[in-house]
């Protein structure tokens, strides 16, 4: 039989049966670099006061210096570096920045609070649970790079449980700088003996669903760390 090709025999090399998939999204270069970068400062591999120099990070990263350079402005934006007259450095903070962090950080985690009290069965309470069990054994542990990192997984999982992109994204900043006042602490900021409690009595009050109490938990929380934290803090040099 002459006529049309049977549908089946269709060339199908073509490729117009792929219009419908989209093109794969490569992150840009510079937001690659600074993830690396803000995770090493938060995890202390970067300490407050190195100088990052871009010609070495290119080198190391195997890039140019001009996504490095994108990548360090991003981190002076977000307050985790800063500029001085011989270069960018990862940031050292004063009394009134970790004042201002901790201000911040309250309205978070308040606002945090209120979303997961107005929806609790949205909340997956184990997650919570789960990273109250890890900071009770970091303090055992006595490690204390152990519970910092436990303690700053319990107040990540808090404001993500409030199921807001926005607040989480605004939050892991704040962490970020909260990691580089305790990196410049340390050896002074090691008692945690009391975190686990503290902790504890925040879960308590969320679960419970008392504002009040859930209020008053989270600010004892904030201005008891306040208090240590800028006991110690010394104004960086220019």
């Amino acid at each position: 039989m002459t006529g049309s090709q049977p549908a089946s025999n269709v060339d199908r090399t073509s490729g117009a049966g792929f219009d419908h998939l989209e093109p794969i999204a490569h992150q840009p270069t510079a937001r690659v670099i600074a993830h690396r970068l803000r995770a090493a400062i938060v995890d202390g591999r970067l300490s407050p006061g190195t100088q990052m120099i871009e010609t070495r990070l290119a080198e190391q990263l195997g890039v140019s210096r001009s996504p490095v350079r994108e990548a360090l402005q991003r981190l002076i934006q977000e307050g985790l570096a800063e500029h001085r007259r011989r270069g960018v450095f990862v940031r050292q903070l004063t009394d009134a920045d970790v004042t201002d962090v901790y201000f911040a950080r309250t309205a978070c985690e308040v606002a945090a609070a209120d979303a997961i009290m107005s929806a609790p069965h949205n909340v997956d309470w184990e997650v919570l649970e789960e990273a109250l069990r890890s900071l009770e054994q970091a303090v055992m542990s006595s490690d204390h790079q152990l519970t910092v990192r436990a303690d700053r997984r319990f107040h990540e999982k808090l404001v993500e449980a409030a199921g807001s992109p926005r607040l989480t994204k605004m939050f892991a900043t704040l962490l970020a700088e909260t990691a580089i006042c305790l990196r410049q602490l340390e050896g002074e900021y090691k008692e945690s003996s009391y975190l686990p409690a503290e902790h504890a009595r925040i879960l308590a009050a969320l679960r419970s669903g008392d504002r009040a109490q859930t209020l008053r938990a989270i600010n004892a929380h904030m201005e008891d760390a306040l208090h240590r934290l800028t006991s110690g803090v010394d104004t960086p040099p220019a």
